[in-house]
């Protein structure tokens, strides 16, 4: 098994095996997992589809044709669906479907998409079902 350096700045020492810290900062993982936000209710069963070659290759040949965003004119980096397909495979495949956007204007639109992933936390920070 090949062995890592402690993730802590500064800390040279040899990583916990499965571990990503040594045993003097073990304490900074187990604080970064209770910190984690509470998933934003994404159904992998349809972002699975962004990590298919067809994906890939769809967005690429896409972003080459349509290169800048449609809202601003800057360089597109994404292939936006226009219609969420939340899972519909025959809106997420259909080209007609796709627009090209910038970062600042995707990650906008997903926010107002999503409701500004307006959650639901209890005092603990603890749910984020949305309402």
């Amino acid at each position: 098994m090949r062995t890592t350096v402690c993730h802590k700045n500064g800390c040279y020492a040899s990583a916990i095996e499965g571990h990503k810290y040594c045993t003097a900062h073990l304490y900074l993982e187990q604080e970064a997992s209770r910190r984690r936000p509470a998933a934003r209710g994404k159904s992998s069963a349809w972002h699975g589809l962004y990590n298919s070659a067809r994906w890939r290759k769809l967005s690429r040949e896409f972003l080459q044709k349509y290169p800048y965003c449609c809202v601003c004119g800057q360089p597109a980096k994404i292939a936006d669906h226009i219609q969420p397909h939340r899972g519909n495979e025959l809106l997420f495949w259909d080209e007609l479907n796709l627009q090209p956007l910038c970062w600042k204007h995707h990650s906008a639109k997903t926010l107002k998409e999503n409701d500004y992933f307006k959650a639901d936390f209890n005092k603990n920070g603890e749910g984020g079902v949305k309402k």
